[in-house]
């Protein structure tokens, strides 16, 4: 069975040989392949290449084009500065003032640099990866605001400042999204990853006005272009999950501070597929490969069926080889699930 396959049989709710690997790998990819993130991040081949070989040899059944979130916040405008080593940031706020709201236009993605680069990473995987699923991404509306604005400003911002004109701001970059995820579909990719990392930040009822009708007509645009989704919101998001799941995401990528098993329950009987959950740090980066193997075997337990295996985040630049590869072993010593 391929990666490819194997990833179809799960999205069906059909048995497998064994559970899919969909570790985020981005830094750790860089550095296992003796590349700076600024190579990584700034070159497609190098990407595409260097998280091949980590697909390759750490069993990974997903080939993702995501390296950073500041490619659409390029796009729109903003100054990006791309470290040695370290992620991709803005040293300034493009919107300093919420009245640069009303001037704030992107660039189309296939004419701005970092977004261009991101469509021919798609592009490039699924000629050189045919035997698995490719993954776009991109970033979710009230994160990219968050990216433009400033996080703490934009948290500010949402208290404090008129409802209209933040809706304004987030349909611009919903807009921009949208229109970043269906040419990366056009590319190739089989699953659109939505990262809205600062939505764990807010209260429930924020969520339900500023992230979640954003988060959902981000799905529903990728679903009627007939890929596939996967909602990323980096924190506990344990009081939004209802929310997460009325999104219609098909797989929702929870991080380790969710319980697992209580997500699960929340589904009742949905067919949405749970992604992750044991710690990044704590269990993949520290842990023995006994840990890690126990930790492994414990998500999937509490799912079940509908599950694909990753840490709860990306897995850290400085995880030991042999701690990534005792998440493929454990993987494989396990039954095949249905």
């Amino acid at each position: 069975m391929t990666a490819r396959e194997r990833c179809l049989q799960v999205f069906e709710g059909k048995t497998v040989d064994r559970l899919p690997n969909f570790n985020i790998i981005m830094g750790f990819s860089a550095a296992y392949c003796g590349k700076t993130y600024r190579q990584y991040v700034s070159d497609h081949r190098v990407l595409c290449e260097c998280d091949l070989r980590c697909a390759e040899d750490f069993r990974l059944d997903i080939l993702s084009a995501i390296s950073d979130p500041m490619r659409e916040a390029e796009s729109f405008g903003a100054e990006v500065l791309l470290p040695e080593d370290g992620v991709p940031y803005s040293p300034a706020p493009l919107i300093a003032d919420l009245s640069q709201i009303r001037r704030l236009k992107a660039a189309a993605p296939e004419n701005s640099p970092r977004t261009l680069d991101r469509l021919k990473s798609v592009e490039y995987f699924k000629t050189i990866g045919k035997d698995y699923c490719i993954g776009g991404w991109v970033e979710g509306a009230f994160a990219e605001c968050c990216d433009l604005r400033g996080i703490d400003r934009f948290l500010m911002d949402i208290a404090l400042e008129e409802p209209d004109f933040i809706h304004e701001f987030l349909e611009k970059t919903c807009e921009q999204a949208i229109r970043f995820a269906l040419l990366q579909i056009q590319a190739g990719a089989d699953i659109i990853g939505i990262g809205d990392a600062a939505a764990s930040l807010i209260s429930p009822a924020m969520f339900e006005e500023f992230a979640f009708p954003y988060q959902k007509r981000i799905v529903e645009a990728v679903h009627r272009a007939g890929a596939r989704t996967k909602l990323h919101i980096c924190g506990n998001t344990s009081a939004v999950l209802p929310q997460m799941i009325e999104t219609g995401s098909d797989i929702l990528d929870l991080d380790w501070m969710v319980d697992i098993g209580s997500a699960k329950r929340l589904l009742q009987d949905k067919t949405t597929i749970l992604c992750g959950n044991y710690d990044p740090v704590a269990v993949l980066l520290q842990g023995s490969p006994e840990k890690i193997a126990r930790k492994v075997n414990e998500c999937a337990d509490a799912v079940g069926s509908y599950y694909l295996s990753s840490a709860g985040c990306e897995v850290p630049r400085d995880t030991p080889a042999e701690n990534l590869l005792a998440v493929a072993d454990a993987l494989a010593a396990r039954t095949p699930n249905a």
